[in-house]
């Protein structure tokens, strides 16, 4: 679910209409039911899982992400993504910080011809550049020369089982959103391009997860809070989803948590999960927008509990002004209707409690994203 916030306004910018009715839908649409969410596949993910999963003569939005936080605290973040609308479009996105905090971020378009899927396995090559792995080894190339002296060799080799909660899919009536982590945590080498400075050394640890649904996702949801992080030995992501109202207006959690052994915690839902929320965050969004709040707190039916706390903000995001000369009048068409989207990212420590009391400390990135 980790989202570039320019993503986010990339896909923002290139759906949005300015009428209420085309953002949120109809409001005679079928409710999000979390007991009868698809769950056919069993735990055990499948390569053909990570593999393009909507045929292009479909509505569908699909994108294939990856990010790595190198040992010089620089952090890479780079997306194949294809858009089936009005038209086909392809792109690629690609994000350097630095270790000084500079952010660059480069994207380019393709045509048809040039790019081509698989469905056994994740194989994405647009151009000269490509994602391919088997859900437990990955390489990722972008080619210096298609964005401007920039570019990432990158292999990335899976510490911890791929996961999804349930099939990976939530559904309401026809319309869905579907997320795959196929590596939630692995070790990254290779190197990287900085302004044709070729044969930069790149070791750290990496994320890599799959994205595909068939409608916006305003349309399912108002928002969203979700985190990744590692205490001692375990990778935890855990996530709140925001339904919109006119598809239930619920909250639905989610927790995975895991190390290289397998699973400690794979849940999804309210039957089994619990979620609270403090420290009303007070100085970063209009008043009129839906509270947010920056310590979040999930935890099971067998006490095994996730306490997340902002330690700085890493960026907050008013999508609309970046939109730079649209912004005005995109914030006049929606305003009247209360849309005003944010994405804020917070650096954030956490502690995870085990079920037999034990407790880990460690640090990770919570990110909060209000889609009205």
């Amino acid at each position: 679910m980790t989202i570039s916030h320019r993503f986010v306004l990339y896909t923002f910018l290139l759906f949005v209409v300015s009428c209420s009715r085309l953002y949120h839908g109809s409001w005679n649409q079928p409710y999000f039911d979390e007991n009868v969410q698809p769950d056919k596949l069993g735990k055990n993910v499948s390569s053909w899982e990570d593999g393009a999963r909507i045929p292009e003569d479909e509505f569908s939005v699909e994108w294939w992400y990856i990010d790595a936080k190198l040992e010089d605290s620089s952090i890479v973040v780079a997306y194949f993504y294809k858009v089936h609308n009005i038209t086909n479009q392809y792109f690629i996105g690609f994000n350097y910080t630095s270790p000084d905090g500079v952010d660059t971020f480069k994207l380019k378009r393709f045509k048809k011809n040039d790019v081509s899927f698989s469905t056994d396995s994740c194989n994405v090559q647009f151009g000269k550049n490509y994602f391919r792995g088997n859900l437990n080894k990955y390489s990722v190339y972008l080619d210096p020369e298609d964005f401007e002296g920039f570019g990432i060799d990158l292999n990335l080799n899976s510490t911890i089982p791929p996961y999804r909660p349930q099939d990976g899919i939530l559904k309401a009536g026809d319309d869905y959103f579907a997320w795959l982590a196929a590596v939630p945590n692995g070790k990254v080498t290779g190197n990287y391009t900085l302004n044709y400075k070729d044969n930069l050394q790149a070791s750290g640890s990496g994320y890599h997860d799959h994205n595909w649904g068939n409608t916006y996702l305003w349309r399912l949801f108002s928002g969203w809070t979700w985190f990744r992080g590692e205490a001692g030995p375990y990778t935890v992501i855990g996530a709140e989803l925001n339904v919109v109202n006119n598809r239930g207006g619920f909250d639905v959690p989610i927790l995975y948590v895991a190390d290289e052994k397998g699973e400690i915690v794979n849940e999804f839902g309210n039957k089994t999960l619990m979620t609270m929320k403090s420290d009303l965050i007070t100085d970063l969004y209009n008043k009129k927008n839906e509270p947010q709040f920056s310590t979040f707190t999930i935890g099971t039916s067998d006490n095994v509990n996730v306490r997340i706390s902002k330690k700085s903000l890493l960026e907050n995001i008013d999508i609309f002004e970046r939109a730079g000369l649209l912004s005005l009048p995109m914030k006049l068409s929606f305003s009247p209707f209360g849309i005003d989207p944010y994405y804020t990212r917070f650096s954030s420590n956490f502690n995870l409690r085990l079920s037999d009391g034990t407790i880990y400390e460690g640090t990770g990135v919570m990110e909060i994203m209000d889609l009205h």
